[in-house]
């Protein structure tokens, strides 16, 4: 009876700890990434040659409970690098680490984060929890030429520790003033783009969009595609019947844009095909 009474008391004791662990640690503000979106890609391609900013809203979620008064979310930007691997016989022997040479640079591909207009916006408001934190990206000319990267990572200030795993604080977004690959397409085979309209390709996004007048964009996936009863059948089938039209059009054999590939002209590159 004696050891029963102790294992009982020894028991409470270990719940009563973790109780007061968890209400210590839930009490400290702590910031995060929420939702399930860590990357993004946008292009400034569909605006007008005036418009030189564009916002991604990242969100985030806050432990600790709220506050009567606004608190500075804080990011740093990552470094991209590029790994390139010796394979000898199917193993990696060896590798290389390089910079990528198109990280984003502060103030000329996005306002900086430590600068006066960003901390006025990058807030959890008073009394809330939550937040869509906006980062802003700048139309540079370099954007015409090629994709830029900027990777953030949620970092400690006076207002927030870090909480969450390592995939709750990083948040990768790609940005050009070019045709980009849609965050929806994805490069694996469970993205709902590449089970659509198979692999990606700039040619077919471009054929895309002249078919169906619309900007093809994750905004036009989640909206008019995804969960939208029988709109994959009608875009499949749509995209499908122009290019077979496209291909067939004497026109453009004649001048040898037709069959359509992913590089105009360039007999070795792949055909275009949709599913």
């Amino acid at each position: 009876m004696r050891n029963i009474y102790l294992f009982v008391v020894l028991l409470l004791s270990m719940i009563s700890c973790n109780e007061a662990d968890l209400m210590q640690y839930s009490d400290i503000p702590r910031v995060y990434l929420g939702g399930y979106t860590r990357a993004a890609s946008q292009t400034f391609f569909y605006d007008a040659e005036d418009v030189v900013r564009d916002t991604i809203y990242v969100y985030v979620e806050t432990m600790g409970g709220p506050r009567d008064y606004d608190r500075l979310v804080s990011f740093r930007q990552m470094t991209v690098y590029d790994v390139e691997y010796v394979v000898e016989n199917g193993v990696n022997v060896d590798s290389t680490v390089t910079e990528n040479p198109y990280n984003a640079v502060a103030d000329k591909h996005f306002v900086a984060f430590d600068s006066e207009e960003a901390k006025k916006l990058m807030v959890v408001p008073a009394n809330e929890v939550s937040a869509n934190i906006p980062i802003i990206l700048l139309r540079d000319p370099s954007l015409k030429a090629n994709e830029y990267y900027l990777t953030l990572q949620l970092v400690e200030n006076d207002e927030f520790k870090i909480g969450g795993v390592q995939k709750d604080v990083e948040y990768a977004i790609t940005f050009a003033d070019k045709l980009v690959e849609p965050n929806f397409w994805g490069t694996n085979p469970y993205a709902g783009g590449w089970w659509l309209f198979g692999d990606y390709s700039t040619r077919k996004h471009e054929f895309m969009i002249e078919v169906s007048g619309e900007r093809i964009d994750d905004e036009w996936y989640n909206t008019k595609v995804n969960g939208v009863s029988g709109a994959s059948n009608y875009y499949q089938a749509k995209f499908k019947t122009a290019l077979d039209k496209f291909n067939n059009d004497p026109v453009n054999i004649e001048s040898g844009v037709a069959p359509m590939r992913e590089i105009e002209g360039d007999l070795t590159s792949k055909l275009v095909t949709f599913k």
